[in-house]
């Protein structure tokens, strides 16, 4: 018997893609980041795609993601966010990867291996200029940033072709219009005066959300994962964006339990009147949050039902009361459309206060992924 299982339209990925670099001038190409498994819905299969699209790089945080792309037959440049290790120059060269530094210090270290070793590789280097993450600080010192980065780009065997950096309010459900203009501000004085230094190298600052606030301004590059995906809140919507993935299981159960009859572990819910109940095998191992308990609601002939008490490890159980005809068997939607309605990841991640990566990215493996439109 089947139970869940996970569907990704890899058209759909490929035309949100192509309504994206529509949208762009001529000059500026897509970075699609695809780390961490393209949060959960499948780096290679979604990268292959794009690849066809004319996707131009593709983005990742560990190596180890690079080399899985390369080995599944990736062609096109890929960017390795996360600083690598002397140790692991080699595979970076067999790979044909781009690497990130983040300092001084880092690219003099690696560069002496690179002379060393006698040979080259390709650098984008990475800026702090507010999210207090990863890179050169900008705050209150661009022109020691641009001291430090013409001596990074003065560095033998280390090729340096772009400069980058990540907005503070990205991935937020709202733009902090003062902040985010006061960090690119800052990002855009620091590559004006590396102009001034004859340091003509390319920029990615925008990423998914801050595209969509700040067209006019997208860089030689834009570094975009949800928006490919769909999976976020309606607001990409705008940009006719659709949603690549849908997810399903099945009633295994149902049953009638009195009014006063509690519901799962806590217990964190009592029934108000006598209940029709629907269990389905899905729970917070295959990565359905916990914190949807009593908030959530999943979809059933084509009509939407609330999940009562506290979502289980394999479990989660369903108030079907309301729904005709409902039996075992019948097909639960989970994100996708059901009949007239339809829910997506981001409808739950606003539930959560998350962002829509951070609830598809932790599905677990045992939930199997059907591509279609390969």
């Amino acid at each position: 018997m089947m139970y869940t299982q996970m569907e990704i339209d890899l058209e759909v990925i490929a035309e949100n893609y192509k309504k994206v670099s529509d949208t762009l001038p001529e000059e500026t190409g897509i970075i699609a980041v695809v780390k961490a498994d393209a949060y959960g819905l499948g780096a290679v299969p979604i990268a292959k795609k794009l690849e066809k699209a004319g996707c131009p790089m593709f983005a990742v945080t560990f190596i180890e993601e690079a080399v899985t792309l390369r080995e599944a037959g990736v062609i096109a440049p890929i960017l390795v966010m996360m600083p690598v290790e002397s140790r692991e120059l080699q595979i970076t060269r067999e790979h044909k990867l781009i690497i990130t530094v983040t300092d001084y210090e880092m690219a003099k270290k690696i560069s002496d291996e690179l002379v060393r070793q006698s040979y080259s590789l390709p650098v984008h280097l990475k800026v702090d200029c507010g999210l207090s993450r990863m890179g050169i600080v900008l705050k209150d010192r661009v022109e020691e940033a641009a001291e430090e980065v013409e001596k990074i780009h003065a560095l033998p065997n280390l090729n340096t072709e772009a400069v980058f950096s990540h907005l503070t309010a990205a991935g937020t459900e709202g733009a902090y219009a003062a902040l985010d203009l006061t960090e690119q501000q800052r990002f855009f004085e620091l590559t004006g005066r590396l102009k001034q230094r004859n340091i003509c190298i390319k920029t990615h600052l925008m990423s998914s959300d801050p595209y969509t606030w700040y067209p006019q301004m997208p860089g030689d590059y834009i570094r975009v994962g949800s928006i490919l995906y769909g999976i976020s809140p309606k607001q990409y919507s705008g940009c006719g964006i659709r949603n690549c993935m849908s997810m399903n299981t099945y009633i295994v159960q149902i049953k009638w339990i009195p009014k006063d009859t509690e519901v799962s572990y806590g217990p964190l819910y009592k029934t108000a009147r006598r209940t029709r109940i629907a269990v389905v095998p899905v729970g917070f191992a295959d990565g359905i949050r916990r914190a949807l308990s009593n908030k959530g609601e999943m979809l059933v002939r084509g009509k939407r039902v609330p999940i009562i008490g506290k979502i289980c490890c394999d479990h989660t159980i369903l108030d079907v009361t309301d729904i005709e005809d409902v039996k075992v068997g019948d097909e639960v939607t989970i994100f996708g459309k059901n009949g007239e309605v339809s829910q997506i990841a981001g409808d739950y991640a606003m539930l959560c206060n998350a962002s829509a990566p951070e609830t598809t990215v932790i599905f677990s493996s045992r939930i199997p992924r059907k591509y279609i439109n390969i």
